[in-house]
């Protein structure tokens, strides 16, 4: 006969057993003893057979592996073998000689330097080079790592490389030949081509560069830069020609009807929505009614200078007065936002623009402009793509400035690179760099920044 207390410990314990996820025993049936990591049987449900992309199909590795965590650090071992059991008693004497020794001496043993770690395959090099990158001084942010990987992943699944090894100069001609050949084939513009072309080899050459090269022989991968010997040219920017001052002027008239609604403005063209069509999907604005995301967009950008991704993250908290009552924003990090190049920078703002700005705060949210809330960055993990909070807004603005005479690509940045030009003409070109946040004043120089208007020049004194 079951007693109550064995019977009040039962129930907990299927009731604790449901609540994680797990089959409740059996009456009578006995509670498995939890293996430990030095029993082999325990690394049987942490084997994997790994895979990679080659010409478009994704081919498994036939030996298993497993990857192994210790002391904050990590790290991939291929067991050598296609029976479970086999590897499942490796992968034991793995763990136990790094509990034992530590990493260098266990990467030594059984990741040894030499012929075997040359036939890694592309995607065991891409896993590499996300784990060194964190090891040198500078290293490229998420979004910068992922297109580099991009660009490699492309140019071998074009040559139908699988192991990175086979990556040879040779190969990347070969891919050059061919992507203008197909480039052309599609009609595509001559220096369109050759832009993107130089743009991917570009960005593969950077995953081989001296000090990328030197941490990937530390562990035991001897590599050549394959882009080596190519001629990359260098792209050519437009340099920026100030948009024309009736242009301008105009915008920042008809700003209060982008604010306030303008009820002369036309209806928006009717759209039918399909079945299934996401309703949150961006459609034509009605610019009769009040568009209030989109003109704090136009101040934060056309006024201060901003980036997108600073006025899509830019907060209240930016904004500082000091003693002598003159206003400030701080582009700054936060939980949500890293600044590009991790640095932070402070932009007077004038009282007009910090009075229209501010009385456009009438909501709780932290962020000036309205939008759904963004996820917070993890420590040292930064999101692969940028993610607009108000993208919708954005584009609301982009439509208003085509309509309002900027016939730009991109609207929106035409805005910043005003301000800059501003900002050069009457203050010079050292002030228009630290406001746009440029590493050099040559940048701001010839792409960011033209005169806005000619001097009057009164020097001459010719007689009468």
């Amino acid at each position: 006969m079951t007693s109550t207390s064995e019977l009040e410990r039962t129930v907990q314990d299927t009731k604790n057993r449901t609540e994680t996820g797990q089959k409740p025993l059996l009456s009578g049936q006995p509670k498995k003893a939890r293996l430990s990591k030095d029993h082999q049987d325990f690394w049987l449900g942490k084997l994997k057979k790994r895979s990679y992309v080659a010409g478009g199909k994704r081919i498994e590795i036939p030996e298993w592996q497993v990857r192994l965590f210790f002391e904050g650090r990590e790290d991939w071992f291929n067991l050598g073998t296609t029976n479970r059991a086999a590897a499942s008693m490796k992968a034991r004497d793995l763990w136990l000689h790094l509990r034992a020794h530590g990493w260098d001496t266990t990467l030594a043993k059984f990741k040894p330097h030499g012929p075997a770690k040359q036939t890694i395959t592309v995607q065991e090099f891409s896993d590499m080079y996300r784990e060194t990158i964190h090891r040198v001084e500078y290293p490229p942010s998420p979004q910068t790592a992922a297109r580099y990987l991009k660009s490699l992943d492309l140019i071998c699944r074009r040559v139908h490389v699988s192991r990175i090894a086979d990556l040879t100069p040779e190969q990347v001609k070969k891919f050059i030949g061919d992507y203008l050949e197909e480039g052309r084939a599609e009609g595509r513009h001559p220096e369109s081509i050759k832009v993107s072309c130089n743009a991917i080899l570009r960005n593969t050459a950077a995953l081989f560069s001296r000090q990328m090269l030197g941490e990937y022989q530390s562990r035991g991968l001897s590599l050549v830069n394959p882009i080596e010997g190519q001629k990359l040219r260098r792209i050519k920017l437009k340099s920026y020609s100030p948009m024309n001052r009736d242009t301008l002027d105009a915008i920042w008239a008809h700003a209060a009807k982008l604010r306030d609604g303008d009820p002369e403005a036309p209806a928006p063209p009717k759209t039918d929505r399909q079945p299934g069509e996401n309703a949150s999907r961006w459609k034509e604005p009605d610019f009769r009614l009040p568009q209030p995301g989109a003109y704090v967009l136009l101040l934060l950008e056309l006024g201060l200078g901003l980036r997108r991704h600073e006025a899509d993250k830019s907060q209240w908290d930016w904004f500082f007065t000091d003693a002598n009552g003159r206003h400030y924003i701080e582009v700054k990090a936060t939980p949500y936002f890293t600044p590009k190049s991790k640095e932070s920078r402070v932009v007077p703002v004038e009282k007009l623009l910090y009075d229209a700005i501010q009385a456009t705060r009438a909501q709780v949210s932290p962020f000036l402009v309205p939008g759904r809330l963004p996820k917070r960055y993890e420590a040292g993990r930064e999101p692969k793509n940028l993610v607009y909070r108000c993208d919708q807004h954005h584009r609301t603005l982009a439509l208003w400035l085509r309509r309002h005479g900027i016939v730009d690509e991109k609207p929106c940045h035409t805005l910043r690179k005003e301000f800059g030009s501003y900002v050069a003409t009457a203050f010079g070109l050292f002030c228009a760099q630290r406001m746009l946040g440029h590493s050099s004043p040559q940048v701001t120089e010839q792409f960011y920044a033209g005169l806005t208007q000619l001097p009057e020049l009164k020097h001459a004194k010719v007689g009468a």
